[in-house]
């Protein structure tokens, strides 16, 4: 065990949400083997205390109360990145006199690459580390600017990642583009993914929460979102009172328009949303419904943390047919299918409530295979290992 390091956590464009339960889950593992952790806001450095209930820490802490909403539009999310990663900068001297021993990005995006970059120019010794779960194509579904916005951003935290010690990529062919996009394979760590284990086992079936398919994520174009709402609408000539919950949340004109959709299709009473959610009530959802549906169609999609987490607790799950799945569910866990398959997976759907087909054995298998502290360890190992 390596005592009194200091890791500080680039949090700058922190949101209301705080630190999620499973980064916390992974800092609680390094608090544990001796690591003093920190974490930077725009305003200042705070200490992060010892990591206990990983879903009510973060409003107990004093830096939560500098959190912005998380509920705005991309154009102002941009716009605030980049003025809090200006006032952070006001604090680089201090940043730089802390003498911390690693800098800890929870993700490449430009805006939590920029202080761990100047922070290398002025201190080598500090050990950059940070994750790599997905690229940023330029032709993805949504408003045109913002991906190409997103795309221009994207690769210039490329360029900026170059200075980075460690880079923590959750699956092969992520470490094979950043290879081929230059990167020495020794910056690169292929950790992988997880879902949140002990609380999935600990949650219970609530008959409040049975509906008929559920929708984990962000409520994005990229997300298939209005691919949902096209299966729904054949699936309810079949089935009139079937119910989908959308769990999840998204910037305002992204839910306007998406509840606008609902109300054209005349779907609004077979759509609930059921908001973001962590911990138990998560967990007691998924489990509580019949049928899981993602149909993402980004080409950034790399591991999908809902549909494991879906898939793990037993629900059939329907997905389009990407390419990262394909390594991760290799034993008929999934329903795949081709991009733009809406009539398929209707009657997929119908198929399974016509035979009331609800489990899904293969996926139970999965239970206990992903935690957040292996991939802590797995991280810190390789930490250790420079700075050793």
């Amino acid at each position: 065990m390596i005592k009194n390091k200091k890791i500080l956590i680039n949090g700058v464009t922190l949101v209301s949400d705080g630190l999620f339960p499973h980064l916390l889950t992974k800092y609680r593992y390094f608090q544990s083997q001796g690591y003093q952790l920190y974490i930077l806001c725009p305003d200042k450095i705070y200490p992060l205390n010892t990591i206990d209930d990983v879903y009510t820490y973060s409003k107990q802490q004093s830096f939560y109360k500098t959190l912005h909403s998380g509920n705005i539009s991309k154009f102002t999310y941009i716009i605030l990145a980049l003025t809090e990663n200006i006032k952070a900068l006001v604090n680089i001297k201090k940043i730089i006199k802390s003498d911390f021993d690693i800098i800890y990005s929870q993700s490449s995006v430009l805006n939590l690459t920029l202080i761990p970059f100047i922070l290398k120019i002025f201190r080598k010794k500090t050990i950059w580390a940070t994750i790599f779960d997905n690229t940023v194509p330029l032709f993805d579904p949504g408003n045109p600017i913002v991906r190409l916005l997103a795309w221009i951003f994207f690769h210039f935290s490329l360029v900026l990642l170059r200075q980075a010690d460690l880079i923590f990529v959750i699956s092969e062919d992520l470490k094979n583009y950043l290879h081929k996009n230059g990167f020495k394979l020794r910056q690169l760590a292929v950790t992988g993914n997880a879902i949140e284990t002990d609380t999935l086992r600990l949650a219970k079936k609530s008959p409040k929460y049975n509906y008929d398919s559920l929708y984990v994520g962000r409520i994005n174009e990229t997300k298939g979102i209005y691919d949902l709402l096209e299966v729904l609408k054949i699936i309810t000539k079949t089935y009139p009172s079937f119910t989908l919950a959308i769990m999840g949340s998204g910037d305002s004109p992204t839910i306007k328009k998406f509840k606008e959709k609902i109300n054209d299709y005349n779907l609004t009473r077979n759509v609930k949303f059921l908001g973001f959610q962590i911990g138990i009530k998560k967990y007691s959802i998924i489990k509580s419904s019949k049928t899981f549906i993602f149909l993402s169609q980004s080409k950034s999609e790399s591991f999908g943390i809902a549909l494991l987490e879906a898939v793990s607790c037993g629900l059939p799950a329907i997905t389009y047919d990407l390419l990262p799945y394909r390594s991760l569910y290799k034993y008929h866990e999934i329903y795949s299918y081709p991009i733009g398959s809406i009539g398929e997976i209707a009657q997929k759907l119908i198929e399974i409530f016509k035979h009331k087909q609800f489990v899904n054995l293969p996926g139970k298998k999965l239970l206990g295979k992903y935690s957040w502290e292996h991939i802590g360890k797995l991280e810190l190992d390789h930490i250790n290992k420079i700075l050793k």
